[in-house]
């Protein structure tokens, strides 16, 4: 009686183990047939019950099923995907050579996915969704220490999740994460694959904002190496070493290397910019701060320094920077016309006096300005980044400038080509 007993138990548990088995191959009926909402039901009762929740089979079907529903147009979206790369990474945590090929197929279209919703994320300034979706993509392809996807077959996954952890240094960046930004950066400014100057910058501020001055005079140092004709590197440099009050020590350090290389351009180009700096300084928001009491003694060094730069190289953007000298010189004057309210004859004489420093500055602007405008127009409608910045406050001054000097048809002039370049 006891051995009838035992066996019908075992027979019954046979056919509870028998019956989710069959949950299984009727989730995957349904999916052949595209009624998803019923083999969803099937699959969840199979990797819910005791019997089959550990079965590398069942966690298959179930990525199998939300995959498919991910791929239907009305599901575009929706994030089944997710649920879709959880089943197939369980799959392989239960047998790590389930379906080795097939399995791996599938989670590189799930990384696809999740790489796509990252970029989504990341241009609605969602980086907290950016960040997760891009460390997903990363993480698959990190599978087995990186092994399941090795060998050339699985270049493009390379390139994809390279790119994405990138992107996911970016996120952290933008959420304000810098721990997790850091490493993903420093990764990043290592790789040929998504080699950019802005990782030198974003660097540079997680370490400001760390309070770390020598990784952040090093990374600035590094990345103007990697990059030398990327001048923001050169701007975010200075601006870290006059915050540092450590201008004198750049400026030094510009100096020397000039003995050695007395006709290189960047280096004159660069000490004209640390003196430019100095003379007009900024705080972290860009806000002009007070003139510093040698202002005619920086502002001469910093024109000498242009000067001998354009005898080396006549380049658009040292012509802008020579000329913007002039102009916020001009500026300056005119500022203190501006403070002038009386009206007896002796403040009439002195507005006088001023308004012709303030032309003389601003004629001694005027040429650089327009060099700089000839120089970058024939390519107008091509500019980008720097160039088109320069481009367009080249056209800022001139326009103000030919305005006040009362050259009205060349105001005219540079407020059409201003119009058409924002527009």
């Amino acid at each position: 009686m006891k051995k009838f007993l035992l066996t019908a138990t075992t027979l019954c548990f046979v056919a509870v183990s028998f019956a989710q088995k069959s949950q299984i191959r009727t989730a995957k009926n349904y999916l052949a047939d595209k009624n998803f909402e019923k083999a969803k039901s099937a699959i969840e009762e199979a990797v819910t019950n005791d019997d089959t929740k550990n079965d590398p089979y069942a966690w298959y079907t179930r990525g199998l099923v939300y995959l498919a529903m991910q791929g239907e147009p009305a599901n575009a979206t929706k994030d089944y995907y997710q649920e879709a790369g959880k089943s197939f990474k369980k799959a392989i945590s239960l047998k790590p050579d389930y379906e080795t090929e097939d399995v791996n197929n599938k989670l590189f279209a799930v990384a696809i996915y999740n790489f796509n919703a990252g970029l989504m994320a990341f241009d609605k300034q969602n980086y907290e969704g950016s960040y997760n979706s891009f460390g997903e993509v990363t993480n698959i392809q990190g599978l087995d220490n990186g092994k399941r996807y090795g060998g050339k077959s699985w270049v493009k996954f390379d390139t994809m999740a390279r790119q994405a952890s990138l992107y996911q240094g970016y996120s952290a960046y933008y959420a304000n994460k810098f721990d997790e930004a850091l490493p993903l950066l420093l990764k990043a400014k290592n790789d040929p694959a998504v080699r950019a100057y802005n990782i030198y910058l974003m660097l540079a501020d997680i370490y400001e904002a760390k309070q770390d001055e020598a990784n952040l005079m090093a990374i600035l140092d590094e990345g103007k190496k990697q990059f030398p004709n990327e001048k923001t590197l050169v701007n975010r440099e200075l601006n870290a070493y006059i915050k540092a009050n450590k201008s004198d020590q750049l400026v030094a350090k510009l100096e020397e290397a000039i003995k050695n290389e007395p006709n290189n351009a960047d280096f004159l180009f660069t000490l004209g910019i640390a003196y430019d700096n100095m003379a007009n300084p900024k705080d972290a928001k860009g806000n002009e701060l007070p003139k510093p009491a040698n202002y005619a003694d920086v502002f001469g060094k910093a024109e000498q320094a242009y000067k001998n730069a354009l005898q080396a190289s006549d380049k658009a953007d040292i012509n802008y920077n020579l000329g913007a000298l002039y102009f916020n010189r001009a500026v300056l004057v005119n500022e203190q016309m501006n403070a002038i309210s009386g009206t007896s004859a002796a403040d009439i004489k002195k507005y006088d006096g001023l308004k012709a420093q303030r032309d003389d500055w601003f004629g001694k602007a005027l040429p650089y300005l327009e060099k700089t405008i000839a120089q970058l127009d024939p390519n107008a409608s091509t500019l980008k980044g720097e160039d088109k910045n320069t481009y367009i406050g080249a056209l800022m001054a001139a326009k103000e400038i030919s305005a006040k000097l009362n050259k009205l048809d060349k105001a005219t002039e540079y407020k059409k080509k201003l119009e058409a370049i924002t527009k």
